[in-house]
Order: structure tokens, then C-alpha cells, then sequence
């Protein structure tokens, strides 16, 4: 009975165990639909962020040399028109323009023209100083040479390009910011992600840590019901053998005194019979003749072969109820035996099943954790590169971000400064 308590507690905590195996297969395999589909999403990611990253690459390298090449550009035009001014300002430059402008200044005075002039040429220098715009200082050297409507035709041009620069850095400007923030997005949502699979990879390691103690145990529990099973055929093997002698042994027993009683019985039974008179015969001196007889009864003389009998019979009876309780035990001990058999092989199933769903469901944490690592490697590859991206971003737009206010209102002050040279210009009839 306590053997039975024991499988069937066994069998309880088996299934009990079957039941959380199977939740946590459905666990694992949800978890794998969502790895999956998180692997898929972030490797679309990947291919996005690098066509992002090719194309940044190409246009900051364009504006890094379009930049090199503008200050390359200005600074050989700063000298130039460092030279043309010193020119410029000669007097014998400035009565080779009274002249000039005398050929082709019919309606003003020549002292008017050349206030004018003056003026113009002022402005743009002082501007081409305070903002260091060499452009400004060419165009008024340009002011004192060509005529007034080419100079004015020249400044609207420096005007529509400078609005145009204004207009391009704004635009590289908000599109630093833009990508600079998409970058800090993408970024946190890779690391949002790597934690993710890092607690995911450790939840597995767990899982398949747990599943593996666990298919262990179930395998050591079927190796000690086996050697129970072994011990257990051992057992009813000697018991029955012993039975089988104890069996063999009585049944000799009973025969040996059955052929006693038997022949007991015989033998009394002849004695219980009445004898031949008793002639009594004087004795000669060759014949001794017949004593007197002794006794007349022999009922005395026999009681004693009744109490052997009786006794035969007992422990023949004896012997036969030994060889029942045998029998009996026997039985007993080979239903017991089966019963103990059936149980184990049952366990044994169960521990098998659990065993093999066991093992699945390892085998499904072990492809989990791969695709997981492989997903954290690709996730921290991109992390790599999203900070290769940041520092390109930084590079090209730091720059461009901390000046941007006074290169604006540096080319405003031009602007303004252009505007003003042709209203004075203008005025010129």
C-alpha cells in the first residue's frame, strides 16, 4: 500500500510537471515568434540605416570639399583684392576715373559722381572689413572702374546668390538637426533592444539551465525505477524459489506420514480384534505346556497407538495448512509484484513523454538563445555604426550648428551692405 501511495504521488507530481513543461513551450514559442519578428524588423532597420548612411557619407564629403574649396576661393580673393584696393586708391587711379566716369557721366557734376562714388566704395569696404567679405571689397573696386549699371547688375547677382546661401544653410542646417535627432532615436531604440535581448538571452539561459536539471532528474528517476524493477525480479525470483521448496517440502512431508497413518491404521486395527481362547496345559518333562494368561483385555495395551495416530494427523493437517499459507503468501507477493511492475513501467512512460517534451522544448530555447545572440550581435554592429554615423553627423554639422547665427547675420550685413551701395548708385542720373 505505501508503494502504491508513493507511484501514485509520483504520477501526480509527474503530470503536474507536464502541465508547467507545456506552458512553458507555449512560452518559449511565443517568445520565438516575437524574436523572429524582432529580427526581421531590425534587420529592415539595418538596411535603411545604412542606405541613410551612404547617402550622409556622400553628402558631407561633397560639402566638406565644396567648403574647402569656397575658403581656398576667398582667401585668394581677400589677397587680390587687398592688392586692387591699394591700387585703387592711388591718385593717379583716381584721375584716370574722373576721367572715366566723366566719359560716361553726361548729366551729373564730377565732384557729385565722385562723392557718390566715394560713398559706395565706403560702404562696401567698411562692410568688407567688419563681416570679412572679400567679395565686397572686389565689387567696390569694381564700383570705381566699370560702369554704374554693370556694378548694379553685379550686385543684384551678389545678392540673389548670397540669399541663396542663406537659404542652403538653413536648409543643411535644419537637416543636420533632423538627422542628428533621427540618429539619437535610432540609437535608443537599438538600446532599448539590445537590453531586450540581454534579458531575453538570460531568461533562456535559465530556461534551458532549468529544463536540463529537470531531464536529469527525470532520467535519474527512471534509472533508480529500473534498478527498483531489477531488485524487485530478484526478489520474487528467491521468494518464489523458497516458495517452491517449502511447497515441494510439505507435499513430502504429507506423503511420508499419510503412508505412516497408514500403515499405523493397519496395524491397529488387526490388534483391535478379539484373540483365540487361552488353553492352559500342564507342563511334562518335554513339554513345557501354557502358562496362565496374563490379560484378557487389550484395549489398555492399544490406547497408546490411537495417541500416535491422532498425532500423525495434525501435523499432517499442520503441513497442509503450512502449504495453503504459502500458496497464499505466494499469490500475494506475485500480485503485489505485478502490481508494483505495472506502476513502474507506467512512470517510466510518463517520465519518457516528459523526458522527450523535455528536450524539445530545450532544443526550441537553444535555437531561441542562437537567433537571439545573432540578433545582439547585429544590434550591437549597429550600434557601431550608428556612432560612426553620429561622429560623421558631428563632424560635418557642429560647424555649420555653432556659427550659424553669426554666419547669418554676417550675410545679412552684406546683403544690407550691397543694398545700400546700389541705392547710392542709383541715385547717380
Amino acid at each position: 500500500a505505501m508503494l502504491k501511495a508513493a507511484k501514485e504521488e509520483e504520477i501526480a507530481a509527474g503530470r503536474k510537471l507536464q502541465a508547467e513543461l507545456d506552458q512553458q513551450i507555449a512560452e518559449l514559442m511565443e517568445k520565438h515568434a516575437q524574436a523572429f519578428q524582432e529580427l526581421e524588423d531590425t534587420e529592415a532597420q539595418l538596411e535603411l540605416d545604412r542606405t541613410f548612411l551612404a547617402t550622409l557619407k556622400a553628402k558631407c564629403a561633397e560639402s566638406g570639399a565644396e567648403f574647402d574649396q569656397r575658403v581656398k576661393d576667398r582667401l585668394t580673393e581677400i589677397v587680390a583684392v587687398e592688392d586692387t584696393i591699394k591700387i585703387l586708391n592711388d591718385d593717379e587711379s583716381f584721375e584716370a576715373f574722373d576721367k572715366t566716369v566723366n566719359s560716361f557721366m553726361q548729366i551729373a557734376s564730377v565732384s557729385e559722381m565722385k562723392e557718390r562714388l566715394r560713398r559706395a566704395t565706403s560702404v562696401l569696404v567698411r562692410a568688407a572689413a567688419a563681416i570679412g567679405a572679400p567679395e565686397l571689397s572686389l565689387l567696390a573696386s569694381r564700383a570705381q572702374l566699370d560702369a554704374f549699371t554693370k556694378v548694379k547688375e553685379e550686385i543684384d547677382k551678389m545678392v540673389t546668390e548670397l540669399n541663396k546661401q542663406q537659404q542652403d544653410e538653413i536648409e543643411h542646417r535644419d537637416w543636420c538637426i533632423d538627422s542628428l535627432n533621427k540618429n539619437n532615436r535610432t540609437q535608443e531604440e537599438n538600446y532599448d533592444k539590445k537590453d531586450s535581448l540581454q534579458t531575453k538571452i538570460a531568461d533562456l539561459e535559465k530556461t534551458i539551465d532549468y529544463l536540463t536539471k529537470e531531464i536529469d532528474a527525470a532520467t535519474a528517476a527512471i534509472a533508480e525505477m529500473q534498478n527498483q524493477m531489477k531488485r524487485a525480479s530478484e526478489n520474487r525470483e528467491a521468494e518464489n524459489a523458497d516458495y517452491q521448496t517449502t511447497i515441494s517440502d510439505q507435499r513430502v512431508t504429507q506423503m511420508i506420514l499419510e503412508t505412516a497413518l497408514n500403515r499405523m491404521k493397519q496395524v491397529y486395527a488387526l490388534l483391535q480384534k478379539p484373540s483365540a481362547p487361552h488353553i492352559q496345559t500342564s507342563g511334562t518333562h518335554t513339554d513345557p505346556g501354557n502358562g496362565p494368561a496374563a490379560f484378557k483385555d487389550n484395549a489398555p495395551l492399544n490406547a497408546g497407538g490411537s495417541r500416535v495416530v491422532n498425532m500423525i494427523e495434525e501435523v499432517i493437517a499442520d503441513s497442509k495448512k503450512t502449504e495453503d499459507e504459502a500458496i497464499a503468501a505466494e499469490q500475494d507477493a506475485q500480485t503485489a509484484y505485478d502490481n508494483f511492475m505495472q506502476d513502474s513501467n507506467k512512470a517510466i512512460t510518463i517520465y519518457s513523454e516528459k523526458i522527450a517534451n523535455m528536450k524539445g522544448a530545450r532544443a526550441a530555447a537553444d535555437e531561441d538563445l542562437a537567433m537571439a545572440k545573432v540578433d545582439l550581435k547585429s544590434t550591437v554592429a549597429t550600434l557601431g555604426e550608428l556612432h560612426d554615423e553620429s561622429g560623421n553627423l558631428h563632424k560635418s554639422c557642429d560647424f555649420i550648428k555653432d556659427t550659424f547665427d553669426a554666419r547669418q547675420a554676417a550675410r545679412t550685413a552684406e546683403i544690407d551692405a550691397l543694398v545700400e551701395a546700389k541705392g547710392i548708385l542709383s541715385g547717380m542720373k
